[in-house]
């Protein structure tokens, strides 16, 4: 090896033992970075101190009121629809009994009268023999056939004393043209559409003056006196609701105007919000009238509760836990729910003294101290 080439090697190496040797001093010569801790910052919650005492098993909920009874008018006969002493019109009320509309139709009415005639005909061709055969039973039918108008329901049957005069019925046609004429008459009366309860036409499907035939659907009414709210009452208070329970009903702005009762608890669950549907029904008043639709809520009224404090619903997480303030920290504490209402629970298994937080908490650090706000 060369005299030059070692003093090369000799120079690299001298150069990169100086390049360490430097950067190790300016290295001890740096000053560590400063750390700083963050400062702890106070939160204010609101506080509600621990104390068990009775409540009222109130159970508020909602909902919107619908009619009792809702029915589908259709013609069972046919003939020209007609109104009656009121406009067969959307909006026109009628009191129970009271006619809703007609269905004319003067050739079956025609026909009905020949038929009544053509049985008085034959009635009074029959007399002859009853008052030999059966002398007893002359005076009966003779009544009978006197009572007897064209242009008017058939007078019930005289009583029937013994089979032989049954049979003699039964041969001239007299009981079968009877039935025939009642059967009619009942088919008479159903071209009459007669309201079956306080109510309201709701919708109309068909206008006076149509041809309407059996099964045409002229439109549907809606009762006005009796309504029924339906509200959800959670899973854990349905034992309390009691079929027949009255209820007191108020609107929005929170006035008491009805009393409902309870009319039939679902036996059935929702599975999405674990709560039971009660149907209440409630009479309806001139004074406050209601309104198919409107918004009402149900104070169902239960028994008293005791060893209960009531905290806000949002106050609870996690299902059973709520938060505990103490020495300026929360602590996660479980609880056992007893009772709900609209927008409290009632919880116990907390100690009495304590601080529970009524409001929910988010972002909670190491860092952070809390403050009770009353």
């Amino acid at each position: 090896m060369s005299r030059k080439l070692v003093l090369n090697l000799i120079s690299i190496l001298a150069i990169v033992i100086a390049g360490y040797l430097l950067f190790n001093l300016f290295k001890s010569m740096k000053k560590p970075p400063k750390v700083t801790l963050p400062q702890k910052a106070l939160r204010m919650v609101h506080t509600k101190t621990v104390a068990y005492k009775v409540l009222p098993g109130t159970i508020e909920s909602s909902g919107r009121i619908v009619a009792f009874d809702e029915i589908t008018i259709s013609s069972e006969v046919t003939g020209r629809l007609t109104n009656a002493k009121k406009l067969f019109k959307a909006g026109t009320s009628f009191q129970k009994g009271e006619i809703i509309a007609k269905v004319e139709n003067e050739e079956f009415l025609f026909q009905l009268r020949a038929q009544r005639s053509r049985f008085m005909q034959n009635l009074a061709a029959s007399l002859a023999d009853v008052k030999i055969d059966y002398p007893e039973s002359y005076d009966r039918w003779l009544a009978f056939f006197e009572s007897i108008e064209s242009d008017k329901k058939l007078p019930p049957l005289p009583e029937i004393t013994n089979s032989k005069e049954r049979v003699f019925l039964a041969a001239r046609s007299i009981l079968n043209d009877y039935y025939s004429i009642k059967g009619n008459e009942a088919r008479l009366d159903k071209h009459n559409i007669v309201a079956p309860f306080n109510g309201t036409l709701k919708e109309v499907s068909m206008q006076v003056g149509s041809v309407v035939n059996m099964g045409t659907r002229l439109g549907t009414f809606t009762r006005s006196d009796l309504f029924e709210l339906e509200v959800p009452i959670a899973s854990e208070n349905i034992s309390i609701v009691k079929t027949g329970m009255n209820v007191n009903i108020k609107n929005k702005k929170g006035e008491n105007f009805w009393t409902g009762k309870v009319n039939r608890v679902a036996k059935v669950m929702n599975s999405a919000t674990q709560s039971v549907s009660v149907y209440i029904s409630i009479p309806n008043n001139n004074r406050h009238p209601l309104y198919d639709g409107m918004y009402l809520s149900a104070m169902i009224e239960g028994k008293a509760i005791e060893g209960v404090m009531g905290v806000p619903r949002d106050a609870i997480f996690n299902g059973n836990f709520v938060n505990v303030l103490k020495d300026n920290k929360l602590y996660k504490t479980w609880i056992e729910k007893v009772f709900y209402n609209n927008e409290t629970v009632y919880i116990n298994g907390l100690d009495e003294g304590l601080e529970v937080v009524t409001e929910p908490i988010m972002g909670i650090t190491d860092y952070l101290e809390f403050e009770s706000i009353k």
